[in-house]
Parts: structure tokens; C-alpha cells; sequence
């Protein structure tokens, strides 16, 4: 590649977007970094006002985020519903409907580098470590060419991924739930056993009642063990400390990573 300000980074295999797209925006060594989708749905034209913020200092990430957009408007509403949850669950005060798209101070750079994981929630990530953002709205545009391979499973999975990196909020409605539901399935035995012993002959305790209390029970408890097994899951994937990409070779981008 003749053009200096072009890089290009060829993996072994496709590591898939999460991996890839952080490995992209960890890899070149300068003053900041800018993440930028290729499908142009994000503006190139608010590069500037990003770096012009960047700037001015006060802040170490500057996120641009979708205020409006062309796209689908049943997606657009079901994202901003999402982040709106993300944020509540989050523990840490969380960036909302962004792509990543954004300029990165060197500073978080190093940072995100030392805590990467193989499968990493970048945006999520940022705002644990606890860095100084702040936001820049636009309208996000149709994509300029071709078509979204991102699948439904592939949507709800990196979801999932946000809400496990970021929070135990749902471990924690578990514990509260369980307790709940053994307080409530405790008096309910005892009002069962004071109507039957005061109406023998008048109260019925049909198998309906006990076949959809079992039903009640079996789906909170399969709830319960599925976001319990997302969790072993995130955790069983960080403990392989597996490598975010597989680099085949690199094209004007430095592979010196040293601080």
C-alpha cells in the first residue's frame, strides 16, 4: 500500500466484528484514536467537531450519539429501548445509543489495552474504567452501500454482552426474586392448609392450581439458571485469555504497542 495514511490490518480468520473492530480501534499508537463504522452510517463530516472537543481537554472520549436516524425506525426504537435498560442496570454511569463511534485519548487507549478481553464491550468498557466522556448528537444516515449481515442472534448476543459486562443488577434481582418466591410459596402453603382445614368439605384443591403453580415455578427457575449460565459463560470465555484478534500482517499501522 503506496498511500501512508491508509493502514490495514489482515487477520488469519474473520474473528468476527466485536473482535475485530476492537482490535482496529486498540492498534494504531497516536495521540487519539477515532472509531468509525465503514458502512457511513455514522458521519465522517463530524470528525472535526470531535477533534475540536477532544481539544479542548475537559473530556478523554468524545461519543457521538444517534439523536434521530434514516434507518429502520422499529430498530432505531428497539436500540434506544435497550440502551435506555443498559443504562439503568448498568453499575457505572453509561454512554447511551452510539455506535462507538468517537475520538479516544491515548490515555484510554493504553487503559483498554491492559483490560481487553477476547470478546470485549468496548463502549461499555470505557465508561467503567471511569475516564471523562461526553457526546456529540446527529442524525445517523442509511448505509451508503450493500447490507447488513448483523443477524437477530447476533443482536441479542452482543446485547447480552453489554448488560454481563456491566452489571449484577440481574444476579441480584435472582437472589431478591427467589427470596420473594419463597416467602410468597411459604404463606400460600399456609393459607391452603387453614382453608382446607376450615372448609373440608366446601375447598377444593384442584390439580390446575398445583399445575400451573409448578409451571410458575419451573419458568423462574429456568429464567433464573439461564441469566445465571450467561454469566458462567462471560466468565468461562475471560478465563481462556484468549487473544482479541489473530494478526496475519499489518500495512502502514505500527506493531509496537509499547506505553
Amino acid at each position: 500500500m503506496n498511500d501512508p495514511r491508509i493502514g490495514l490490518i489482515e487477520n488469519v480468520s474473520n474473528f468476527g466484528f466485536v473482535r475485530s473492530s476492537a482490535n482496529c480501534l486498540l492498534a494504531p499508537d497516536a495521540d487519539a484514536n477515532i472509531f468509525l463504522l465503514a458502512d457511513l452510517q455514522d458521519p465522517p463530516e463530524l470528525i472535526p467537531v470531535l477533534i475540536s472537543r477532544w481539544k479542548q481537554g475537559s473530556s478523554q472520549v468524545i461519543f457521538a450519539v444517534r439523536r434521530s436516524s434514516k434507518e429502520n425506525a422499529i430498530l432505531f426504537v428497539c436500540k434506544k429501548i435497550y440502551y435506555a435498560l443498559l443504562s439503568f442496570l448498568s453499575d457505572y454511569p453509561m454512554v447511551r445509543d452510539t455506535t462507538g463511534f468517537g475520538i479516544y485519548d491515548r490515555s484510554v487507549i493504553v487503559a483498554l489495552r491492559q483490560c481487553i478481553d477476547s470478546y470485549p464491550f468496548i463502549k461499555g468498557l470505557v465508561c467503567a474504567i471511569g475516564f471523562r466522556w461526553e457526546t456529540v448528537p446527529y442524525q445517523s444516515s442509511n448505509r451508503k452501500g450493500g447490507r447488513s449481515t448483523a443477524s437477530l442472534g447476533f443482536l441479542v448476543d452482543f446485547g447480552i454482552l453489554g448488560i454481563v459486562t456491566l452489571s449484577r443488577k440481574p444476579m441480584r434481582v435472582i437472589t431478591y426474586s427467589g427470596i420473594l418466591l419463597g416467602i410468597v410459596a411459604v404463606l400460600l402453603s399456609i393459607l391452603v392448609l387453614i382453608s382446607k382445614l376450615l372448609l373440608w368439605s366446601m375447598f377444593q384443591f384442584g390439580l390446575a392450581m398445583l399445575a400451573v403453580s409448578g409451571l410458575f415455578f419451573l419458568g423462574a427457575a429456568l429464567t433464573s439458571l439461564g441469566i445465571i449460565g450467561e454469566y458462567v459463560g462471560f466468565l468461562s470465555q475471560r478465563s481462556l485469555r484468549l487473544p482479541l484478534v489473530v494478526e496475519k500482517a499489518r500495512s502502514n499501522v505500527p506493531s509496537d504497542r509499547t506505553l
